[in-house]
């Protein structure tokens, strides 16, 4: 808590507050109030300790990069890369899919609320296409950043696009811009923590010509009177200052606060009051969160796996460059005379080169290549030490390191055991931060957008909130619903999919599917050989309920529809009332288009129907029961077409 009263209004932060008439900058008499000096230098404190923590992750941030760390100046300073590529397959192997999700809420058992606060976890937070907000992309960049230094934080952030829709931006905060409460073990236990933006001019200016609520536009102006300085960068690295540009901005600070207290965002250089947004979280939470793969118990930063890399990447560069050098020195050895020489060797490939003295001498300075020699050896020994400590590389890697286990098929085993062991801990570590991200950035979606408001959605999910009875009348002839947020606004929690990360669910349940319908249809001609009409009606029911799952699993919107062809030879009326509607907004047959905009996905169903009911038709003509229709539906697909169903085999 700051000292004195909290901050509801700008002047609260000033001793004296007044607006020049002339140019409408801010003019301040005797500076700021307590309130502000305890909340500024809360910051400072905050900033030296983080700062001290942070002393050497610019050596990291190089290290997971390729670069030297120590740079020798008689060697020629090129990384070998161990700890870039082991850093970068550890996070491959860690996301290769952004998660699957499930919400959890009040509305579990409202069909309309639930379809709405799924569309927008996926449009607005998760998805990629609008927003370019591509979720695999941030978090196996947040990964790598929380391989290298310890942690990554992100704080989600809604924005307005341009067409005045709403979404919330993946905030990637840099390690040198965060400040958390000194103590806290947690970043999520923290009742305080201070995050630093930089403003370009141009932001800056945009604030003040649009007139933004919220931001003090008296203090914006004062702060445009300025140059933007360079961003604050620390590192001392000849090489890594000429790879990076320090960007100019204006450095700006926000306090998050969960004590039920307002954000405050204020000008870093002359510490004026810019901003004051109000916590709408309904538990008060701040938006700050931390991605830690390995958890440190006495502070929130979480362990390096590039720390623990160090030492040995750093002989590994040694060895690397001075084989370089030795390497160097052999194929373009020094020379030496001996006696005098009355001329300049010329030591190009064919060249001659007189020398007058009988007793001179010229000849290449030999190296000893024994270091040469061993250096493979060394290499793939150290190698093998690092992927051990950190215990987490693909098999491949694994097994050409070495690292005391061999290639032996026994090895290998052991040696993946323990990679999945550590990708399994490290992918909950994702699974969990993701969750609490998406929990926190769904609710303060609709907590911030209170109100009726007007939204335009997919026909796909429009189609879905018609189905679950959502009213017609608040679609317009546009196909724009009109939305009461005020409904929605509430908490939520969103639940990851155990294993979504390297395989999503939907892709696992197929593949097994997949796997199951080809021996099954195999073995019913010799099973229709033994005659046993009951277990040929079990697996006969077996394919087909395969068949119905592939069609649910398929992730299309008709999946109920082709459900139904497949079961009855036709489509239900509820769906084709909903397509008459469509029809009616958009001018077209939707089914058309959605099923055209699936049909490459649906193309091994298809086939697999084919082959059912080829497979039936054989084994009840084995049987000598000729070709009848089954119980539920017809055996041949077109025989859906032919009595106006539409059949997938149409696609």
């Amino acid at each position: 808590m700051t000292e004195g009263k909290s901050v509801k209004d700008f002047e609260d932060w000033y001793v004296g507050y007044e607006i020049d008439g002339r140019d409408g900058c801010l003019s301040t008499r005797g500076g700021l109030s307590a309130t502000g000096l305890a909340l500024v230098r809360r910051y400072d404190d905050f900033k030296r300790e983080m700062d001290a923590r942070c002393g050497n992750f610019d050596k990291l941030e190089r290290l997971a990069d390729g670069q030297v760390v120590s740079e020798k100046p008689d060697l020629p300073n090129v990384s070998s890369g161990e700890t870039a590529g082991i850093i970068r397959r550890m996070a491959r192997n860690l996301v290769q899919h952004t998660p699957n999700v499930e919400i959890v809420s009040k509305f579990d058992d409202d069909k309309v609320r639930g379809i709405f606060a799924e569309y927008t976890l996926k449009s607005k937070i998760i998805g990629s296409d609008t927003y370019s907000n591509d979720m695999q992309q941030n978090l196996f960049a947040s990964t790598k950043t929380s391989l290298t230094t310890g942690f990554a934080c992100v704080v989600p952030i809604l924005l307005q696009d341009a067409a005045g829709g709403w979404y919330i931006h993946y905030d990637a905060i840099h390690y040198r811009d965060v400040f958390p409460e000194p103590g806290a073990k947690d970043v999520r236990q923290a009742t305080e923590v201070f995050v630093r933006r930089y403003l370009t001019r141009g932001e800056a200016v945009a604030l003040v010509r649009n007139q933004t609520v919220g931001w003090d536009i008296a203090a914006l102006k004062t702060m445009l009177k300025t140059a933007p300085l360079n961003r604050e960068h620390q590192s001392n690295s000849a090489s890594d200052k000429k790879r990076r540009t320090s960007a100019e901005g204006y450095e700006i600070i926000t306090w998050y606060s969960s004590s039920g207290q307002e954000f405050l965002t204020f000008d870093g250089r002359s510490r004026n009051l810019l901003r004051i947004e109000k916590n709408k979280h309904p538990l008060k939470l701040h938006p700050v969160h931390f991605l830690v793969l390995e958890k440190d118990e006495q502070q929130p930063l979480g362990k390096s796996q590039v720390e623990l890399l160090f030492g040995r990447q750093e002989f590994q560069d040694l060895m690397h460059n001075g084989a370089m050098k030795l390497w160097y020195r052999n194929i373009n050895p020094s020379i030496i005379g001996y006696g005098g020489i009355n001329t300049v060797p010329n030591l190009s490939p064919g060249k001659y080169t007189q020398v007058s003295n009988p007793n001179a001498k010229i000849e290449a300075f030999e190296v000893n290549t024994q270091t040469l020699m061993q250096y493979n050896t060394i290499s793939q020994a150290n190698l093998g030490s690092m992927v051990n400590l950190v215990g987490s590389a693909d098999q491949q890697m694994a097994v050409q390191a070495g690292g005391g286990m061999s290639a032996t098929p026994q090895g290998v085993e052991a040696q993946q055991a323990m990679v999945d062991i550590t990708t399994n801990n490290y992918q909950k570590a994702i699974e969990s931060f993701f969750s609490h991200y998406c929990s926190y950035a769904l609710t303060l979606y609709f907590q911030e957008l209170k109100g009726v408001k007007k939204v335009e959605v997919t026909a796909d999910t429009r189609q879905a909130l018609l189905g679950a009875g959502f009213d017609r009348a608040l679609i317009d002839d546009d196909g724009i619903l009109q939305i009461d947020f005020s409904e929605l606004a509430t908490e939520y929690f969103v639940k990851c999919v155990p294993g979504s990360l390297v395989e999503m669910e939907d892709e696992k349940q197929l593949r097994i599917l997949n796997q199951l319908f080809v021996p099954l249809s195999q073995a019913m001609p010799a099973l229709a050989a033994t005659q046993d009409i009951e277990m040929l009606r079990k697996m006969s029911a077996t394919m087909q309920f395969i068949v119905e799952r592939e069609i649910e699993l398929s992730g299309s919107n008709r999946s109920k529809d082709l459900q139904s062809i497949l079961t009855t030879g036709k489509r239900s009326a509820e769906a084709l009332d909903n397509d008459a509607f469509e029809e009616q907004l958009n001018g077209l047959d939707p089914m058309v288009g959605a099923l055209a905009a699936t049909a490459s996905s649906l193309t091994q169903l298809q086939q697999q129907m084919q082959l059912m009911a080829q497979t039936q038709a054989v084994i009840l003509e084995r049987l000598g029961m000729g070709t009848t229709e089954s119980p539920s539906g017809p055996n041949n697909p077109e025989e859906a077409s032919s009595t106006g169903a539409e059949s997938p085999a149409t696609v």
